[in-house]
């Protein structure tokens, strides 16, 4: 029935397309520098035409159902390098107006062949591209784990520039980018066409912590210029002004919050048979069933924040509000092996 999905806002489909060339230390997820032996994902690739009929079978639900407020989002991972990769750009573009997407980690390419990647990229209907810069040259080449891939960047900010498509580049602050960010700023800045440049920093995630050697103290972090400090939506505090905030009436989270609900399929993983051999809603129910269970299975930031809050208090080194959720639930699934956390946003 209708009402079942009112709560419903969003669901994901993704799959794994390509994988990514680099082994930057940074990513955690893919087994980069700082998270030891670079995992391989040849084994998890599944062709986009599959991916493609997946999302579209969803798609054509919601849309027979009428239900105006459900989006549905598509991905590939890592890169958007892959058979198909033009016609997914056009679709993203059709199903929730996503017009842009991220190009580190794409094959080597001469600047003759970047020229034509990017062209195609503008006519598939993209406006905007990310790119992620560490350093100069020689930095920017060990951090990404690939010689060669400095120029390769620098030469796809070019071709974006000339199909009039918008360069975003992402630069990260943290102890070992912090000698080169003067340089890599203004080489970006000196390169034609329209740019806008972010600073982040470099983020825990659910399965690696970032190394705590790359954090600033807070003198040092507010001793930066200010756009090295005005951190795109990342705020930095210490980990005792963080344990205030979490603790106040002001901070709101939406683990318990079942009036917005959210499922992710990620194909490779998913039982095809059983999924066109089941109707769409009833195998939808059993995603909401399963988030429903993870997410009352899973601790609320206060919660943890008893649990783990005292952990080195007295720190004044900066992390962002998601390094303190990241670390928090790692910790708890050490304590509990094998649960299954929901991993919501949080102000």
């Amino acid at each position: 029935m209708d009402y079942i999905y009112k709560n419903l806002k969003k669901i994901s489909v993704g799959f794994v397309a390509f994988p990514c060339q680099c082994s930057c230390r940074h990513c955690k997820g893919r087994g980069g520098g700082g998270a030891g032996e670079k995992l391989s994902l040849q084994k998890d690739i599944v062709p986009y035409p599959v991916a493609k009929d997946v999302v579209m079978r969803i798609w054509d639900w919601k849309r027979e159902n009428n239900y105006k407020n459900m989006m549905i989002t598509f991905g590939a991972a890592d890169c958007e390098d892959f058979e198909g990769n033009f016609d997914m750009m056009h679709l993203v573009g059709n199903l929730y107006a996503r017009y842009g997407g991220s190009f580190n980690g794409i094959r080597m390419r001469t600047a003759k062949e970047l020229d034509q990647f990017f062209k195609k990229v503008s006519e598939s209907g993209y406006k905007t591209c990310y790119t992620t810069f560490f350093g100069t040259r020689e930095f920017h080449d060990w951090f990404a784990g690939r010689q060669g891939d400095y120029d390769l960047m620098i030469n796809a900010v070019k071709a974006i520039s000339k199909y009039h498509m918008q360069n975003v580049h992402v630069l990260f602050v943290s102890r070992s980018t912090l000698p080169y960010l003067d340089e890599i700023t203004a080489v970006l800045e000196a390169i034609p066409g329209e740019k806008q440049l972010t600073y982040r920093p470099i983020l825990n995630k659910s399965d690696v912590l970032t190394e705590e050697s790359e954090r600033l103290h807070k003198d040092e972090f507010y001793a930066l210029p200010e756009k090295y400090r005005n951190l795109d939506m990342y705020r930095m505090k210490t980990r005792a002004e963080w344990l205030e905030h979490i603790r106040s009436p002001k901070f709101k989270e939406n683990t318990k919050n079942y009036h917005l609900l959210s499922v992710s399929l990620n194909v490779g993983n998913m039982d095809l048979d059983k999924f066109y051999s089941t109707p769409v809603n009833v195998y939808m129910d059993k995603l909401i069933e399963e988030e429903l269970m993870r997410r009352m299975r899973t601790p609320t930031m206060p919660e943890l924040a008893e649990m783990y809050g005292h952990r080195n208090l007295d720190s004044d080194l900066m992390y962002d509000l998601f390094d303190i959720h990241m670390e928090w639930k790692y910790y708890y699934r050490q304590d509990n092996p094998g649960v299954d956390l929901f991993y919501g946003q949080m102000w």
